[in-house]
């Protein structure tokens, strides 16, 4: 499936994002913190924020050279998360590696976060757009928001369809809208293509989302395979498990420990629900992308914008691993 990805990305973009230089200048950083990032949240990943932002980009007629702060401060944001939620996950690994919270201690690994976050309006602030400033803020704020309620889903075991939609929309559309959105501000978009664009990362970070959510089920993670478990983290997986079994789900919210009460029975039917939930996502995120076609203001002819969209709608499938 990787080759087929590889061959389906156009590799200018494709290199851009995978060469993007996540040092933060040595003069404004403590060499520490940055060989710590490196070792820790900044190893592997797929890049695949900073590639959406370059195709985007390319979509709306706009060079990588121009998105590289965008592209590199969203992946620094997606970084200063995952260093806060290994603290609050009590992790120890971190695709296949030591977490940062394991490598240095739970308040190194919080500073060099919020460090990261920092350097990221810093960035912003020098590219003199309020607007771009405003969006990253945002998108800031919904990340620490949608782990607080999921911090209180956890305490008060009062899970719904909509609360695990919100944390979803908060901790990775936002996220995923930061992708499409400010290549779309770079350009000059109206601000109608400017919420199809937001629309359009909304669905594939709720797809996104929800695709991650099974792939615990598959034997292939390499996050700790029973944190959320352990943690006592309801995924969209293991609530509709509990709604498929009444008298487990009035236990759970009676007070009982989920880990008590799961067994892998039913699981597959779950995991099936929750994929069926994730391709409609990643299908309305699909129209969208032909609907910012007619709309957004180029210089390309809809037939261009179309063959330009052909990557996006790749990438799409590839997050639904289907139609190869």
């Amino acid at each position: 499936m990787l080759e087929t990805f590889l061959q389906e990305i156009p590799a200018q973009a494709l290199g851009k994002a995978q060469d993007l230089d996540m040092e933060i200048p040595y003069e404004s950083c403590n060499q520490e913190i940055n060989s710590l990032l490196g070792k820790t949240v900044f190893l592997g990943g797929k890049r695949l924020r900073p590639l959406l932002t370059f195709l985007m980009g390319q979509f709306f007629g706009v060079t990588e050279d121009r998105l590289e702060v965008c592209a590199q401060s969203i992946e620094m944001v997606h970084a200063a998360s995952l260093a806060h939620d290994d603290v609050v996950d009590n992790a120890s690994t971190r695709r296949g590696n030591d977490s940062i919270n394991a490598a240095a201690g739970n308040k190194k690994a919080v500073l060099a976060g919020d460090y990261l976050l920092a350097s990221v309006i810093t960035n912003l602030c020098k590219q003199e757009s309020p607007v771009l400033v405003s969006e990253m803020s945002r998108v800031i704020m919904d990340l620490a928001e949608g782990e607080w309620i999921q911090l209180e889903a956890i305490d008060k075991k009062d899970y719904s369809v909509e609360l695990i939609r919100t944390i979803a929309l908060k901790k990775t559309a936002s996220v995923m809208s930061w992708c499409a959105v400010s290549p779309a501000i770079i350009a000059d978009q109206n601000n109608e293509v400017i919420e199809l664009a937001r629309e359009f990362g909304v669905h594939l970070g709720l797809g996104f989302q929800l695709m991650d959510d099974t792939l615990d089920f598959g034997g292939n993670s390499q996050k700790d395979a029973h944190l959320d478990l352990e943690n006592g983290v309801i995924s969209a997986v293991y609530f509709e498990w509990l709604n498929n079994h009444p008298e487990k789900l009035s236990a759970f919210k009676a007070g009982a420990e989920f880990k008590t009460l799961y067994s892998k029975e039913g699981i597959e039917l779950a995991v099936e629900t929750v994929k069926a939930q994730a391709h409609a996502n990643l299908d309305r995120a699909e129209e969208i992308l032909h609907e910012m076609a007619r709309k957004a203001k180029t210089n390309k002819s809809f037939e261009e914008l179309e063959k330009d969209l052909k990557p996006l709608s790749f990438i799409l499938r590839f997050i639904g691993r289907r139609d190869f």
